[in-house]
């Protein structure tokens, strides 16, 4: 996966662990498979904009909370 798809898990980890929550308690809490969870810190998928939601509303964050800076990691368009 892209080093964006990467780094967002990595924020995602840290804000997991800062928020006191297991890998396992937390995917269940949102109600995702552990496995399918791990990938997801692992920078092993891209989401659903409907499970960014729901890890924002667990987490109770914002996106900028979570998601890597848009500076750091451009797309090009073309």
């Amino acid at each position: 996966m892209s080093d964006l798809v990467k780094e967002f898990g990595e924020m995602l980890r840290l804000k997991r662990k800062a928020a006191g929550y297991s890998q396992e308690s937390f995917a269940a809490y949102v109600g995702i498979e552990r496995g399918n969870y791990g990938k997801m810190e692992r920078g092993g998928v891209n989401i659903k904009l409907e499970t960014l939601y729901k890890l924002t509303n667990a987490l109770n964050c914002e996106f900028e909370e979570i998601m890597p800076s848009r500076l750091k990691h451009k797309v090009d368009l073309d």
